[in-house]
């Protein structure tokens, strides 16, 4: 990378497999769900206990859908992640930053940047493309490339 050319780069916070075993697990889920749908300990269950299991479910496939959506950026100015609420952090407010990758186990373990703002606030950035680990890199390790 040059000096002068400040790199952007944007991309899917998981990877490939991750998206996909998340899939894998709540086509599981759901699937042993459908299996024991009608037992009697689930029809007699209370009306609370009923919309729990609805909830849960619930949750699971909006993790999932978030999953398979959520997109990372980095630029000079800050970094973003989409999710089910989306995270923002300026590069001018990070006072510490800490890569976390596991080698060869990357399309396992999504890289992720953990960052921690003025406040002492923590914030995580998950990272399944090249690119982003190399802005991530560049920012994270070089703060007087950050814009100020």
């Amino acid at each position: 990378m040059t000096g002068d050319a400040a790199p952007r780069a944007e991309g899917p916070a998981f990877p490939v497999v991750v998206r996909c075993l998340v899939t894998a697990l709540t086509a599981w889920v759901f699937l042993a769900g459908w299996r024991v749908i009608d037992q009697p300990v689930i029809r007699q269950a209370s009306f609370a206990a009923q919309a729990l299991i609805v909830a849960g479910l619930a949750v699971l496939l909006i993790v999932t859908f978030w999953v398979w959506r959520s997109r990372t950026t980095v630029t000079a100015v800050d970094i973003r992640q989409t999710w089910i609420w989306s995270k923002r952090v300026a590069w001018a407010d990070v006072s510490h930053a800490k890569m976390i990758y596991v080698p060869y186990l990357a399309w396992l373990v999504a890289p992720r940047l953990v960052v921690r703002s003025g406040a002492g606030m923590v914030t995580v950035f998950h990272a399944a493309d090249h690119e982003l680990l190399t802005a991530f890199t560049h920012y994270a390790l070089a703060p007087e490339q950050r814009q100020r």
